[in-house]
Order: structure tokens, then C-alpha cells, then sequence
């Protein structure tokens, strides 16, 4: 029973933060989400890109340093408010497939998505003002934007 214990107080801070800022990430997300919006604009889809390094500090940073990071993208969330049709999530293990079926590690460094919806380009980039992903995190950080295609009869 004693070794059961000390495990428990051997359990990094990091993983606690991390659970306690997943479960605050959900409650904006639901908040933001919960309710379904009438699409009246464009969907565009913002891919995360960082290199390998900068998500390797990341994994060791400190419990305060986690819940800072995600303090900022919840602030973000919440300005966006219904706009922000997905949080998305961080993108790990990248695979490539190309049309003869070879499958390599991507080198894109993806790190994750997000998906909002807006009137146009515009009023997309006056969203994504004070990203967290690209004010000051890293400076090699960048956010790729596309425009949804809608598909006639899908």
C-alpha cells in the first residue's frame, strides 16, 4: 500500500496540469460550441506549423507555463466566441502516403488545427490578431490558412 502512495506523489505536476487544462479547454469548447450556429459564412482551416524542437520544450515545460500557454488559447477561444466552429486539437506522428502506397514520416512539422468561420479572408486575419501560436511562442511558429471548398451536393 505504502508504494502505491509514494507512486501517486511521484506523479508529475505536468501531467496533473495537463489534465486540469484539457478539462478547461472541453468547458470553453462546449461553451463556444455547445450550441449549433447558423453557418452564414466561409469555413477556413488554420494548420499549425512549428518545428519538432519548440514542441519537444513544450512537453517539458513547467505545470505554470502549461496552464499560461493554455490561459492564452482559451482567451482566444472566447474572442473568436462561435466563429471558432472547431478548437481542433495538437497534431502528433505525421505519416506521408503517396499513390504507390510508400508511407514515410511527413516532414511538413504539422502541429495542429483549428477551424472558424467568417464572411472572408479579412475577417479571418482580424480573428487570428494575437493567435497564441504565433505571438511570441516561437519564432519560427506559423499559422497556414485555407478556404473550405463547399462540394455542390455533399
Amino acid at each position: 500500500m505504502a508504494k502505491s502512495k509514494k507512486k501517486a506523489a511521484k506523479k508529475p505536476a505536468r501531467k496533473v496540469a495537463k489534465k486540469a487544462s484539457k478539462k478547461s479547454m472541453k468547458k470553453v469548447v462546449k461553451r463556444v460550441a455547445g450550441k449549433p450556429v447558423k453557418t452564414t459564412g466561409k469555413k477556413f482551416l488554420l494548420i499549425y506549423h512549428v518545428p519538432t524542437d519548440a514542441m519537444t520544450q513544450t512537453a517539458n515545460s513547467s505545470s505554470e507555463q502549461l496552464a499560461e500557454g493554455m490561459a492564452r488559447w482559451m482567451a482566444w477561444a472566447r474572442r473568436c466566441g462561435s466563429k471558432l466552429v472547431d478548437m481542433g486539437s495538437p497534431l502528433a506522428n505525421g505519416r506521408s502516403l503517396n499513390s504507390e502506397g510508400s508511407l514515410a514520416p511527413s516532414t511538413r512539422q504539422v502541429t495542429g488545427y483549428s477551424v472558424l468561420e467568417a464572411e472572408d479572408w479579412h475577417e479571418v486575419f482580424s480573428l487570428l490578431d494575437g493567435h497564441p501560436h504565433i505571438s511570441g511562442w516561437h519564432p519560427e511558429a506559423t499559422i497556414e490558412v485555407h478556404e473550405i471548398m463547399i462540394i455542390p451536393g455533399m
